[in-house]
């Protein structure tokens, strides 16, 4: 399939969110770092719908009786990147003196036991319904009052959090149903179901910041990616870049975006271990007495440093899985 230049530029501001959202706060949490971060939250969002968006893509031209198998080969690749890379963070990360069956598996295997575990346990739902979602879509009816429903499942997680049941809190933000509005969108635009909308909406992620704040002032408790806000504005942004007319940037930065773009999965799974390193040299070096006396400004600067570096890091573990030829069975 021929890429997609605007699918992956979409793709490379959204891992290097990720990378911000992670490796950003090493340092210190000053306010400009937190609203890049709230800014940066359509980065999960936007995965889930270029996802959807390529899968019914690929889906859509298998004969109907080889899909099935289409959809278990996948499953199968997903899941043993799961495994390799949450194998490798359990026995980095183990403490094996305190280790229980019990943890094994909701702490390590379950969505919480690295940065961005979680994505993959909303992927495997996704893929295994993902049948199901498609018949729902094609029922006008049937995907109007299940977009009602996650619409209201929103506002009472948006405004009425404290109220939800703790064991319902547990779940985080892995249940599927979170997330079936990317999906839709996504299988809508795969198929020219939606009109075009200008191009400005890409501004659309500031709105986040604005109602991060809002939420804050009045004391809102809430899950970074289950708000309003955060729908609309990824949905927006989204949109306005995956139908617009193909970017024209020079050749090298093309090639650039191509890579990132064809890499996100690799460096989703290898910047936690990237961060990790870091975290065990600035302990190495006990530069934790130094940086804490610096001005604020300063380490803003270095927490930006810090996330470069991350992203550098892990686009060099992408480069030496493809020069290894190991790409395909870790990513």
């Amino acid at each position: 399939m021929k890429r997609n230049i605007n699918a992956d530029l979409l793709k490379c501001i959204s891992i290097f969110g990720v990378v911000f959202i992670h490796s950003a706060f090493i340092l210190e949490d000053s306010s400009i770092l937190i609203y890049l971060s709230d800014i940066f939250r359509i980065s999960v969002p936007s995965f889930i719908l270029v996802w959807a968006y390529f899968f019914e893509k690929s889906l859509s031209k298998k004969p109907t009786d080889e899909r099935k198998e289409y959809l278990l080969k996948r499953f199968i690749h997903l899941f043993r990147v799961f495994l390799i890379w949450s194998l490798l963070y359990f026995f980095i990360e183990v403490d094996w003196g305190q280790l229980t069956i019990k943890d094994l598996f909701t702490k390590y295997f379950s969505g919480y036991g690295w940065s961005g575990q979680y994505f993959f346990i909303i992927l495997f739902q996704l893929l295994i319904l993902f049948p199901i979602i498609k018949k729902i879509y094609d029922v006008k009816l049937m995907r109007i009052l299940t977009l009602i429903c996650v619409l209201a499942i929103y506002i009472i997680w948006n405004y009425f959090f404290e109220s939800i049941p703790l064991t319902i809190k547990k779940l985080g933000q892995r249940p599927f149903i979170f997330w079936l509005p990317y999906v839709f969108l996504g299988i809508a635009l795969a198929n020219n179901h939606i009109k075009t909308i200008p191009f400005f909406f890409i501004y659309a992620p500031i709105f986040i910041a604005i109602e991060f704040y809002c939420m804050m002032k009045i004391n809102l408790t809430y899950f970074e990616y289950i708000t309003l806000g955060v729908l609309f504005s990824s949905i927006l942004f989204c949109t306005s870049i995956l139908q617009a007319d193909p970017i024209r940037v020079p050749k090298k930065l093309n090639n650039i975006i191509f890579f990132i773009g064809g890499n996100t999965l690799i460096i989703f799974v290898s910047n936690p271990l990237i961060i990790i390193l870091l975290q065990k040299g600035l302990d190495l070096w006990s530069l934790d007495d130094f940086l804490i006396n610096l001005p604020a400004y300063t380490k803003t600067i270095l927490s930006m440093a810090i996330v470069i570096i991350v992203f550098s890091g892990s686009l060099a573990v992408a480069k030496l899985l493809e020069i290894t030829n190991l790409k395909n069975k870790l990513a």
